[in-house]
């Protein structure tokens, strides 16, 4: 038996590297027998940054942050849909 997992806040970033890709005002992350899911509105976004290679999804929590490795994205005006790989610690 699998347990769906959301997890949701209002602030995060995707990142390349050291450069910021995009904001996120408010996100959600859903994990499910398929793999992880996110869903974000977008403050602001560089969509060169967001074309490039080994993305990353990145979201402050008590003590740390939350991070995942974004497998496919795609960029609407003002909302991010992203397929995650599994957490990283």
């Amino acid at each position: 038996m699998f347990d769906a997992i959301t997890l949701r806040g209002l602030e995060a970033a995707v990142v390349w590297g050291y450069h910021t890709a995009a904001v996120c005002n408010a996100w959600t992350i859903t994990r499910t027998e398929g793999g992880w899911a996110l869903e974000a509105t977008l403050a602001r976004a560089d969509a060169f940054k967001l074309r490039q290679p080994d993305l990353k999804f990145t979201a402050p929590r008590k003590g740390g942050y939350f991070c995942w490795p974004i497998l496919s994205v795609t960029v609407g005006t003002a909302s991010i849909l992203a397929t995650l790989g599994p957490p990283e610690s």
